[in-house]
């Protein structure tokens, strides 16, 4: 939103200015080509539309013949748009702000563990003020935060003056922390794939971000570490050299919560799931060959959704979990057998309610085994995954907790079968959770906030 508009299909686009009546019926087409409408000629005609919402600016039009678009400005005021103003905030106001007294509060950058530390400390009544960081409005904010948009003035004020930081990835790289400022540093689970410093030797290693490594890490007061597996891999491959606190994931433990069945009741009712319906979530990481741009990389459709749904449509529930990096669309996919469910605020909620996981080479692996529900590995590019892209930090062919899958027919093949198919791998279940669950307990977040109020 700092950069430049976003546009979007009209039947897609948040807080529209204007909203067509649908026509047809969304089971019988794709939902990600966009929902057939009807437009009178005299509204039509009217176009472009330009309408404010909430200080926001919005255009409707028609373009490339019948597809209509909503186009969305930018979110940040007119003083924080462009290139000059980002830099002048950057460079002016950021030193200015660093001057001025630390305020009482915690900043948030959205991830699972971040929300289940602003949970925890919401739990235990701290008197702090807590901000979250919103992205072009998609971010949701919990009850009880403020959300301070990316880029904007009040967000590079908050980085300056908050005296907690709560994050899960990497803070801007002209962020330095100052004295009486607290920085937690939650990752994102335990790493099955190669990260950071120890994709220096390969294809696709982003050496302009492996340069800047050291000094985003000296920022962290403290990095928390999922398991003892993660935490010399972690360390080495952040180049980090601070304190590690072996904690566990505080993103996890709501998987051992006490009201946990009450709160897949709740998750399966939002999502409208029947309570006959048996849950797969497929939850694919992303693959570094296929980025489009810094950070972002092109959904592959590797599973056949189309063919899944005609030997599983009857009595299961397809939820699909896109990797936060990535974004395209989901061919095949018919409602209501496939559900897009990436913009979940929460995935241990997606976790709790799966029975089966399907992923290939995602950390939430580590996750799901707590559950001790099944895993299938649709592990389809293997070799290159391995040895080209990324490489792995364990054996995986040998140390997975289910069957290495190379087609949809396997995949499919195996969800038919779960039960034998559990019990064939129960060993290796037993082997992996042994080896790589046994911090987590339900008390991750209790761990880190008071490492954090410290």
């Amino acid at each position: 939103a700092a950069r430049g508009a976003s546009r979007a299909a009209a039947s897609h686009a948040p807080h529209a200015p204007h909203a067509p009546h649908a026509a047809g019926d969304p089971h019988r087409s794709n939902p990600e080509d966009g929902m057939p409408v009807r437009l009178l000629a005299s509204v039509s005609a009217a176009f472009p539309l330009h309408q404010a919402v909430d200080g926001r600016e919005f255009t409707v039009d028609r373009r490339f013949g019948d597809r209509l678009l909503i186009e969305a400005g930018s979110v940040l005021a007119r003083g924080e748009r462009g290139a000059y103003r980002q830099h002048r905030l950057r460079t002016v106001q950021y030193p200015h702000r660093r001057t001025q007294p630390l305020r009482d509060a915690v900043l948030y950058f959205d991830g699972d563990s971040p929300r289940a530390v602003h949970e925890e400390l919401v739990r235990r009544g701290t008197d702090v003020e807590h901000l979250w960081v919103t992205r072009d409005q998609q971010t949701r904010v919990p009850a009880g935060a403020k959300g301070v948009e990316e880029h904007s003035a009040a967000w590079y004020e908050a980085l300056a003056r908050c005296r907690r930081i709560v994050t899960a990835g990497h803070l801007p790289d002209f962020f330095e922390r100052r004295d009486g400022q607290t920085v937690v540093q939650t990752w994102n689970g335990a790493p099955l794939k190669r990260i950071g410093t120890d994709l220096t030797d390969t294809l696709y290693a982003d050496h302009g971000h492996l340069d800047v490594l050291p000094k985003l890490s000296r920022q962290w007061d403290v990095l928390v570490s999922p398991n003892r597996f993660s935490t010399p891999h972690l360390g080495r491959a952040l180049a980090y050299e601070g304190e590690v606190m072996e904690a566990g994931s505080p993103r996890n433990d709501i998987l051992f919560s006490e009201d946990r069945g009450k709160v897949a009741e709740r998750v399966r009712h939002e999502l409208g799931i029947a309570p006959d319906k048996r849950i797969i979530l497929y939850a694919p990481t992303y693959r570094d060959h296929l980025a489009y741009s810094p950070g972002r990389f092109r959904y592959e459709p590797a599973l056949d959704f189309a063919a899944a749904q005609d030997v599983l449509g009857d009595d299961h529930v397809l939820l699909v979990r896109k990797h936060p990096l990535t974004a395209g669309r989901l061919p095949g996919a018919r409602a209501p057998f496939v559900r897009d469910v990436s913009s979940h605020p929460r995935t241990a909620e997606l976790l709790l309610i799966a029975d089966v996981l399907v992923t290939d080479y995602s950390s939430l692996m580590f996750d799901f085994a707590h559950t001790g529900r099944p895993m299938l590995f649709h592990a389809y590019d293997l070799e290159h995954y391995r040895d080209t892209v990324r490489g792995f930090y364990l054996d995986f062919e040998t140390r997975a907790p289910g069957p290495l899958l190379a087609s949809t027919g396997e995949v499919v093949e195996a969800l038919r079968d779960l039960d034998s198919l559990t019990a064939r791998h129960a060993e290796a279940y037993a082997a992996f959770r042994e080896a790589y669950c046994h911090l987590d307990d339900g008390q991750a977040a209790a761990r880190v906030a008071e490492r954090l109020m410290r």
